[in-house]
């Protein structure tokens, strides 16, 4: 099948104008179509590593936003009151290295093979993307050679899924190269997956990237290449040699990472100026991630600015209840628990707790007793009632003697 042909198959996915395919097509000059894509072969040891290079301004946008507006979000990590595990305070941004890859297949097995790799990171000026495409397959030591080779100048990876996929995956490819490549720098690392399902995974259908693109970022791809497409082109170019089939590859693993950049500074604006910038919705899942990373007081303060909110006043009384506890303030706790028993809310859970509070610290068994017998009423399940039972019948016996 001519390239034409090929290429006319998925005309409906490429990125590309008929023009530019016809271009393409016709082009007999490989040297020449890797020029065009800003794409450079590097051998090393025999093999062949294509990079490509693109530099954006910061005034350039992805999105609604400049790459200097993303930049400025970021960089208010460093001025945070609070840690986080999506602070990179004392980390220069200009160290993050924004990674994504492209597989032949998105099992785990033998068969399946990373064929780009690829990092955005911010520069004094610019935006610099930089991508590393497998030749051949038996040509991988030099393709983690120069990724590795620029890589090791950066210091912490931020990826979407990247602890789970794409980083244990680049490991064990090079344990098997070691003995021929650099040595594999010690990233840190900021996962953007996890945080994003933290904020949006009860809002939103599914927290894949092109989601959050379209529901939270404001960023409309046009033409972009399916990622199901992407191993079928990049076969199609290993068979055929042809530069054409991986032009629309690399604008689609470029938009993966500058989109990486969009969602670290979405998610920092939303985290760092939760009570301007965020949804009641997604100022409690933030109080609620404080609350999870030790940081009681960041998440006391977006409790309490959502005790007049339409839809989150009793969960946050619930969340203020346990806080206070936890701070030994326990008049202050069974307040918050006594507003939402009065409402009906987490009965068995708010009187279980108020029954603990007046026998353990407030010393008034009798309440304590009252208050047991409440949650057996409240109970729905054995496992709650043999508990409530169990309370109950303890406080009775301390109050017999």
């Amino acid at each position: 099948m001519s390239i034409k042909a090929k290429l006319k198959r998925f005309e409906s996915h490429m990125s590309t104008t008929e023009k530019e395919k016809e271009s393409a097509t016709t082009n007999n000059n490989e040297h020449g179509s890797w020029e065009q894509m800003n794409t450079e072969a590097c051998s090393f040891d025999g093999m062949v590593c294509y990079i490509r290079t693109t530099r954006m301004s910061l005034q350039e946008k992805h999105g609604p936003k400049t790459f200097a507006e993303m930049k400025a979000a970021i960089d208010r990590w460093d001025t945070s009151a609070f840690a986080h595990p999506l602070s990179k305070k004392g980390i220069p941004t200009e160290k993050l290295l924004f990674f994504d890859t492209e597989t032949t297949g998105l099992s785990s097995g033998a068969g399946t093979q990373m064929f780009l790799l690829g990092f955005a990171s911010f520069t004094e000026k610019e935006v610099e993307v930089k991508q590393y495409l497998l030749s051949k397959p038996d040509a991988e030591v030099a393709l983690y050679h120069f990724f590795l080779a620029d890589a090791k100048k950066l210091d912490h990876l931020v990826t979407f899924n990247g602890k789970a996929f794409d980083w244990p995956r680049l490991k064990t490819r090079h344990s098997y190269l070691r003995e021929a490549v650099p040595a594999l720098p010690k990233f840190g690392h900021f996962d953007l997956l996890h945080g994003s399902r933290r904020l949006w995974k009860n809002e939103l259908p599914s927290c894949n990237l092109s989601t959050l693109e379209a529901e939270k970022l404001g960023i409309k791809r046009t033409a972009d290449t399916p990622s199901y497409l992407v191993p079928m082109l990049y076969f199609d170019f290993v068979r055929e040699g042809n530069p054409a089939f991986m032009e629309s590859v690399f604008a689609h693993h470029e938009a993966d990472m500058l989109s990486l950049i969009a969602l670290y500074a979405k998610l920092s604006d939303l985290i760092l100026d939760a009570k301007g910038q965020a949804s009641d919705a997604e100022r409690f899942q933030i109080a609620r991630w404080h609350e999870a990373a030790g940081q009681q007081q960041a998440a006391f303060s977006l409790y309490e600015s959502l005790l007049d909110s339409k839809d989150f006043p009793l969960l946050a009384r619930r969340h203020l209840g346990d806080l206070l506890k936890k701070q030994r303030r326990y008049a202050e706790a069974a307040e918050q628990f006594h507003a939402c028993v009065r409402e009906g809310f987490a009965s068995y859970d708010c009187w279980t707790e108020l029954s603990l509070i007046y026998e353990h610290y407030l010393k008034e068994r009798d309440k304590a007793e009252i208050y047991a017998y409440r949650a057996l009423e409240s109970s729905t399940t054995n496992k709650e009632r043999e508990a409530a039972l169990k309370r109950a019948a303890r406080i009775s016996g301390k109050l017999k003697r």
